[in-house]
């Protein structure tokens, strides 16, 4: 299996990563409502990214770049005709990656409460520190950090 993680900039990327996101966080969860066209989305330090698998779109993120050497990585999403797979541990490995290029060496998360499993088990700790501001207090949800700084960095 051959992975990429693609910065969204295609109109076909959009339309993919908003499918994905839509019917997995919002379907899938019974909610309503996604809007794809909030400015966030394209705002220059903000990341959406495109999880593909043999150039399929299997998965989901939007990194945002806070300039502060600190990011906060946003609604995360693997297809469910994919989940369990290993995609999303794929995903948070080259989201880190990423991130690191960008100069950033902490993030931040609000995890799904269902999700905070995954994130212990891949190096995430429940943030007992003051969270950056811009992370916001998502409903159900658990805020975590993970330090990505590599040793001698």
């Amino acid at each position: 299996m051959e992975h990429a993680l693609v910065r969204v900039a295609s109109e076909a990327n959009w339309q993919v990563y908003h499918a994905i996101r839509r019917r997995v966080l919002w379907h899938e969860r019974g909610r309503s409502g996604y809007d794809e066209s909030r400015p966030e989305e394209r705002m220059s330090d903000n990341h959406p990214l495109l999880l593909t698998c043999n150039g399929q779109g299997i998965g989901t993120t939007r990194l945002d770049d806070l300039r502060d050497g600190t990011g906060i990585v946003r609604l995360v999403a693997i297809t469910g005709s994919v989940r369990g797979r290993g995609h999303g541990r794929i995903l948070s490995m080259m989201v880190e990656d990423y991130a690191r290029r960008l100069g950033i060496d902490t993030l931040f998360v609000n995890a799904a409460l269902d999700a905070e499993g995954f994130y212990v088990a891949t190096g995430w700790t429940r943030c007992l520190t003051d969270a950056p501001g811009q992370l916001g207090q998502a409903e159900a949800t658990v805020p975590m950090v993970k330090s990505i700084a590599r040793r001698g960095s």
